[in-house]
């Protein structure tokens, strides 16, 4: 990790006093360190110290920069940085991994922290500024920031929740929140919000404004986020003027963020399905409770097989031993809410008891447990609308240029299939799965004579272009075509000599389509082996996160395109 220069001098300084090496001071510190934070159940009261809220030091903008800050090398004990880690400070929107903008500094947090607990930490930035916050009042200083630094994404966002919400209350029964006002909220609140270089520097501003050494009452401000002058100093952060700006003096950003600030909005709108979908599914033991959802963003409809049901039990009680051991080994999911357990997907066993969905640990384990909604939505989500297969083909072939370099007789070859196959098509949800004949076979969804069949059929094809290319030589190419014929049972050799000579061979790769509509028809069809229930799950996780990337990205794109190049896009 790297740490500032001054928290190095500040960490000499006290290994000078306690007459230790610099390492034996550093594991001591942290020891102390984690011992007082876990010895504060109340997560917010927990200490951090202020450069972690201020992102210090930051990164030089550009690639290939050195990197700002000194080397500081740990050898910790097994289990201590996990410790660390617990108990630090993790900003909104910030992951362990990411890009460099949004990963948290969780580790640097506990080190700075326990060094500031027994020596100030001081130089031309950290000088002046109250060293460590409780957790409250840095997430109170940084939602500050994210008032006074929003894209017009955003800003739109709360303009609209805030006249749905005006036109609401003007009615004699307001009735429920729209959904424009709970997506505010979860921008506002939830795990969602963007970070670059810019927002981090406001940081700096507004740490250096609010919180000078002895400013304990403005930290109580910002650690309870619920007196009369938090909500007059949010307002100002969020409303500014040129005759009331509480951020006057702070330079304006050199480029535009309204692509985060997009993004931004896309995630909070994400958590709002996530919250909608685990309703729906809590819901489903019902009768007549509807089966099928579309989850905007980005557009796919997830269903819930005829006989799914969630299995409810009672409140405050322990699970029984068995399911117990269900949820352990997962073969079911908690979606319950509170204290009341409610394990999904069970269905009705052969004597009418209650049981775990069959095979269902097959994805489980093959998912690596992800969060749950996000699994929810890679078992249900469909694939493709099961009357589309009604008129098609029992399998296809597909065309390759040459260059891909692939060949149709390895039964392992690991690869995205349907990325090659379709390379210009997106929307992966309205496409079946395809795969090699050879794939199809290895996992079992084709006998060998189907497999024979297709491939012939992609041999006879690509001999037909072949004899094309054959056909466009002139009678000077006599050698060429000499050695093209002789080629003509090796396919990327004849393709290699073709291109010597300006033609190109299209290769056509035997191919299958699976007809399976979503991941949980395929658990449910005893027909389908284990292994291509497998495979189609390690498929459908990656489908799924690159859905989801392209979804996000065209919603950056989108607000960029709206607002970008504004010189009010950051007010």
């Amino acid at each position: 990790m790297r740490i500032p220069q001054a928290a190095r001098d500040a960490l000499l300084r006290v290994a000078g006093r306690w007459r230790q090496s610099l390492d034996e001071t550093m594991r001591r510190l942290l020891s102390e360190h984690l011992a007082a934070q876990e010895s504060v159940d109340d997560e917010p009261q927990r200490l951090t110290h202020v450069s972690t809220v201020m992102r210090y030091p930051l990164p030089l903008p550009g690639r290939n920069q050195p990197r700002q800050g000194v080397q500081l090398r740990l050898r910790l004990d097994e289990g201590v940085a996990d410790r660390a880690r617990a108990v630090s400070l993790r900003l909104p929107g910030q992951y362990m991994r990411g890009h460099r903008d949004y990963q948290a500094r969780l580790l640097t947090d506990a080190v700075m922290t326990a060094i500031a607990r027994h020596e100030p930490i001081t130089d031309q930035v950290l000088d002046g500024v109250m060293p460590l916050l409780r957790h409250g009042a840095a997430l109170g200083l940084w939602r500050l920031v994210t008032a006074a630094i929003s894209t017009r994404s955003e800003l739109e966002v709360y303009a609209l929740a805030e006249l749905s919400h005006s036109k609401r209350m003007a009615r004699p029964s307001p009735g429920p929140a729209e959904r424009i006002e709970h997506v505010a909220a979860a921008l506002r609140e939830e795990d969602v919000a963007w970070h670059a270089a810019y927002r981090s520097k406001a940081a700096q501003f507004l740490a250096r404004k609010l919180l000078p050494v002895g400013a304990e009452a403005m930290e109580d401000i910002l650690f309870g986020q619920n007196s009369r002058e938090w909500h007059d100093l949010l307002l100002d952060m969020t409303y500014r003027s040129e005759f009331d700006n509480p951020i006057a003096g702070f330079q304006r950003p050199g480029h535009d963020f309204e692509g985060r600030g997009g993004s931004a909005v896309w995630r909070a709108e994400r958590r709002l399905e996530h919250h909608g979908t685990l309703l729906w599914l809590r819901r489903s033991h019902a009768v007549g409770a509807p089966r099928v959802r579309v989850v905007r963003p980005p557009g796919w409809t997830l269903r819930i097989p005829d006989r799914w049901q969630p299995a409810v039990f009672p409140t405050g009680g322990p699970l029984p031993s068995i399911w117990r051991a269900h949820l352990d080994a997962g073969r079911v999911l908690d979606i319950g809410a509170g204290r009341q357990p409610l394990l999904w997907p069970t269905t009705e066993g052969p004597d009418g008891e209650i049981i775990p969905v069959p095979r269902f640990d097959l994805v489980t384990a093959v998912a690596r447990r992800p969060r749950l909604e996000e699994l929810i939505e890679v078992i249900l989500v469909e694939l493709i609308d099961p009357t589309s297969f009604e008129d098609a083909e029992p399998d296809s072939m597909s065309v390759y240029d040459a260059d891909f370099n692939l060949t149709d007789s390895d039964p392992d070859l690991d690869t995205d299939d349907e990325v090659e196959l379709y390379p210009d098509v997106d929307g992966w949800e309205t496409r079946p799965v395809t795969m090699t004949a050879h794939r199809a076979f290895h996992l079992g969804l084709i006998d060998e004579a189907e497999r024979n069949a297709a491939v012939d059929r992609a041999r006879l094809a690509t001999q037909k272009q072949m004899r094309h290319v054959i056909a466009t030589l002139t009678d000077d190419d006599d050698h060429l075509r000499a050695d093209l014929r002789a080629a003509m049972d090796d396919p990327y050799r004849f393709a290699a000599l073709a291109r010597g000579a300006k033609r190109y061979l299209s290769i056509t790769a035997s191919s299958w389509t699976w007809p399976v509509t979503s991941l949980a028809a395929a658990m449910a069809d005893d027909t389908i082996p284990a292994r291509a229930v497998e495979y189609l799950a390690q498929l459908m996780v990656r489908r799924y996160k690159r859905r989801l990337e392209r979804s996000m990205e065209r919603a950056a794109r989108a607000a960029f395109d709206r607002f970008g190049y504004d010189a009010n896009s950051i007010l």
